[in-house]
């Protein structure tokens, strides 16, 4: 029986992985095409994204920590493309259409399924097959709340489309993921510099940067960062960054506005 709305009681889980072109013409893997068309249009038209990857050298590496289906990173390799780049996603699912689009469009980059965080170990991720962006190993359904209510208000968004989000949004699975450091990444994979490291782990973000060993961060040029604004985190972000001698600037997508969600561009010469 379906609602409505027309969508089934139960939500099916297993979906096809979708084929969607870019305005660039490229064609991407996705997990939902609707889901990559949006993100594409927030990332590449961020003032922070492009000045983010500006001038990173041929010997300096860029780290997409929380790359989903590798958007960011087709950015940042369009904007350096004479740089190394590594795209780690824990989502099974993101992580296929990762790997794909980064053979399919930039051969020399790598893919790692494995989240990061303050230590190695195991965790568990809280999937969302209809907005896989929005996967999580941080559960927090007032937040949560929070930033899609006011993504619908500032969209404007109608009834239908309303309750279609919201049904859709809900639908979970909790899925094992590896987690490892950044620490651990340079030390492994012989990363000396590191010209943009740029972090969406919905709000793992501290945890990301907790393991950051002090000895590593003279080695990183710049820092682009999601950061959820709960208990005073912005802030908190803001100093600890400014402490290592970044230079900050906050900045909030229009359709996030009431929500929660900003971003950080860090940077120093």
């Amino acid at each position: 029986m379906s609602n409505q709305w027309d969508l089934p009681d139960e939500l099916p889980t297993d979906l096809p992985v979708a084929r969607c072109e870019l305005p660039d013409g490229r064609v991407v893997s996705a997990v939902q095409e609707a889901e990559a068309h949006t993100l594409w249009e927030e990332i590449s038209s961020a003032e922070p994204y492009r000045r983010a990857a500006e001038g990173i050298g041929a010997d300096e590496t860029v780290i997409d920590v929380g790359a989903h289906i590798g958007l960011a990173s087709l950015l940042f390799a369009r904007l350096a493309p004479e740089s190394r780049l590594m795209a780690f996603e824990p989502a099974p699912k993101a992580y296929a259409c990762l790997e794909e689009n980064l053979a399919r469009h930039l051969p020399g980059a790598t893919a790692y399924r494995q989240a990061l965080g303050a230590a190695p170990g195991k965790s568990e991720l809280i999937y969302r097959p209809y907005v896989a962006s929005a996967s999580t190993l941080y559960a927090d359904a007032e937040d949560d709340t929070r930033n899609l209510e006011a993504h619908l208000d500032n969209i404007d968004a109608d009834i239908q489309t309303r309750e279609v989000v919201r049904r859709t949004f809900a639908v979970t699975q909790r899925i094992p993921v590896e987690v490892t450091t950044l620490t651990a990444v340079m030390a492994e994979h012989g990363v000396d510099r590191v010209g943009l490291l740029k972090v969406d782990v919905e709000r793992g973000e501290l945890d990301v940067l907790d393991g950051i060993d002090p000895g590593c961060w003279p080695r990183i040029r710049r820092v682009l960062l999601e950061v959820h604004d709960i208990e005073g985190r912005l802030g908190r972000v803001v100093s600890r960054l400014a402490g290592l001698g970044f230079r900050a600037t906050v900045s909030q997508w229009g359709v996030y506005v009431g929500g929660s969600v900003h971003l950080v561009l860090a940077e120093r010469d």
